[in-house]
């Protein structure tokens, strides 16, 4: 009978408790709703969670960056730990994390200001943000790490005196003293660490402008004064933070959406990336969206715009600017003042380029620079110039980087069909607009083929990497050209009338000239090497000499190329002459043929193909 009566006593106490520890649980912000806010979009963007499993793992990898010892895979702990450390008296932890504090404080989780926090005060005194830009700078050829273009951001400045007075964000990858092949190797393999760094934008205008000769695309951002509160201060917390750069994912532009979503958590761009990240893709899904960027701004390089006038130039003037700039000899005697005029100003603008660019000494520089000056003044109509370069080839309208193509041809007498692959880049063939002009960038390219008369599929090349070069050398520059290319593929032998997979791998260096704005000329020496169980000898080494012409113009692109080979392998000894050809139907669309020819001591292989090619 105790038993009995005890019971429903035990029961009455255990509802009221539970009743009052629901109440306490929801009413106390840092237990009931924590475990709800801790989950929503703004949070979890705020602190860079991804879905990892059944839970959430951040990004940034340093401890430090988070209150909670449990902070990086634990969205609730952090939540709980940020609420009460700013909730403390006398606690400056919100000074070293003002973006969680902002946020929370608009929630009504904590209460105060960010008055007393000196270092951030005097950043943001600093900075004096009006609004966001996104930049774009475009191919540099010349670093493996910038093969893609490049993105970052600008924080706009009330300041007087313009955007110059501006700083750049930029996140990039701690290599040390590594560069090149090293740094693309251990960059595909997560070997770094990324970091945000801020520095003025004029710096940054020095090293991809001026440097670099980087075209820069600028993209103002419309961002609500509550939205720039809130970035400014994300990034200011972002400079200590830690995460793992991949030079094709988790790069710069991955980690530049994942900053506009702290800041617009509505925005899903990053989650709608594909398993690689190119920076001009990047640029296009933030002009995807709607009222997101406000206007865009060309900023051409210095050798931009110094191409740009020499292009305008008759041959007369042409010959004046290369005697001046070669022999320092100013003979303009067939020239009208107007036309004296251009190239005076050109050749001092050039003299500026390489005072930046190849560190000419201080004193010649001056004395070349006073003698230009001194005889531009001397002509009658000397500021009639030609117009600087104002407009260019917006990046967002170039074709995707993506390809896929299908084609019918014949291979020695043998008809196929070929269907082909290329997640990225560009092509010689391709329509170049918003790119640069004369690169190829090709990865991973795949080409599968069906022999008619086998009736079988084969695996016909599979390249892990093209790049061409073959920026022309003109009066005023001379840039290198170079042509490699890696990769499998099937090779046939003149002597069995066989094919067999190979492993080869080739790399051409010398020069490209512009014989017109359409057309241009290249020669270069290009070692070689193959390997295969199926070759003669189970591989080879050749060198070879090979003369090339580039012809773009409108909608038709083609691409000859001759090249003589002497080799240690009758399969590759003799000579191959290639011809290529793209003709746009669309920017994103073409038709495509190609014809080679290799002409050996042991016999022929020729091939040709004709079909189609799409970009998205």
């Amino acid at each position: 009978m105790r038993g009995a009566g005890f019971r429903p006593f035990f029961v009455f106490m255990m509802r009221i408790f539970t009743l009052v520890l629901g109440c306490f649980w929801l009413c106390h912000p840092a237990w009931g709703l924590a475990e709800d806010r801790a989950f929503e979009q703004g949070w979890l963007k705020l602190l860079h969670y991804e879905r990892a499993g059944a839970g959430y793992v951040s990004l940034v990898e340093n401890e430090d960056f988070f209150l909670s010892s449990s902070g990086r895979d634990n969205p609730v702990s952090e939540y709980k730990a940020a609420v009460r450390a700013f909730n403390e008296k006398g606690n400056f932890e919100k000074c070293v994390y003002p973006a969680r504090f902002i946020y929370l404080q608009r929630r009504g989780e904590v209460q105060g200001t960010l008055e007393a926090c000196e270092e951030y005060q005097a950043f943001l005194s600093d900075v004096q943000p009006k609004s966001v830009t996104m930049l774009f700078t475009n191919a540099y050829m010349g670093n493996p790490s910038s093969l893609f273009g490049h993105t970052l951001f600008r924080i706009d400045t009330v300041r007087e005196g313009g955007q110059l007075l501006a700083h750049g964000a930029n996140f990039g990858a701690d290599t040390g003293e590594d560069s090149g092949v090293l740094y693309v190797l251990k960059g595909v393999w997560g070997g770094y660490y990324g970091r945000f760094g801020i520095r003025p934008y004029y710096d940054v205008i020095n090293l991809y402008n001026n440097i670099e000769n980087r075209d820069i695309w600028e993209y103002e951002l419309n961002f609500s004064n509550e939205e720039l509160e809130l970035f400014v201060a994300h990034l200011w917390e972002m400079r200590r933070a830690k995460i793992r750069y991949y030079y094709a994912s988790k790069n710069c532009s991955y980690v530049l959406l994942l900053m506009l979503e702290a800041a617009k958590p509505e925005l899903e761009l990053a989650s709608k990336a594909g398993v690689y990240i190119l920076p001009l893709e990047t640029l296009k899904a933030v002009n995807g969206v709607l009222g997101l960027v406000k206007k865009a701004t060309y900023r051409p390089s210095r050798q931009s715009r110094l191409k740009y006038r020499a292009a305008q130039m008759s041959k007369a003037q042409i010959e004046a600017l290369r005697d001046i700039i070669r022999e320092d000899k100013i003979e303009l005697s067939l020239l009208s003042d107007a036309e004296r005029a251009d190239v005076l100003e050109t050749a001092y603008q050039y003299e500026q380029y390489r005072y930046i660019e190849e560190g000419t000494a201080l004193a010649a520089y001056r004395q070349k620079s006073f003698k230009l000056l001194k005889e531009r003044s001397r002509q009658k109509q000397q500021a009639h110039y030609f117009d600087d370069l104002r407009e260019g080839e917006n990046p967002v309208s170039a074709h995707g980087a993506a390809q896929a193509g299908g084609s019918v041809g014949e291979k020695n007498g043998k008809f196929f069909e070929e269907v082909s692959f290329r997640p990225l880049y560009n092509s010689l063939l391709e329509d170049s607009y918003g790119l640069l002009r004369g690169a190829e960038i090709s990865a991973f390219e795949t080409k599968v083929r069906r022999y008619e008369k086998e009736n079988k599929f084969v695996l016909d090349e599979f390249k892990l990497l093209g790049i061409k070069s073959l920026l022309a050398t003109d009066v005023m520059f001379s840039p290198f050209s170079y042509d490699l290319e890696g990769g499998f593929k099937r090779v046939f032998d003149v002597k069995d009338k066989e094919e067999h997979m190979a492993f080869e791998v080739s790399l051409g260096g010398g020069k490209s000239y512009q014989l017109k704005q359409e057309i241009q000329v290249y020669i270069m020496g290009v070692p070689s090497a193959g390997y295969g169980g199926g070759l003669a000898e189970n591989g080879y080494g050749a060198f070879g000499v090979r003369c090339g012409a580039y012809y773009q113009q409108d909608r038709v692109r083609l691409h000859f190329r001759a090249t003589k080979n002497w080799a240690t392998s009758y399969m590759k000894r003799g000579e191959v002459y290639e011809a290529e050809a793209g003709v746009g139907l669309t920017r994103r669309v073409m038709l495509y043929g190609r014809y080679k020819l290799f002409e050996g001591e042991a016999g022929n292989d020729e091939e040709v193909c004709l079909g189609v090619r799409v970009n998205w």
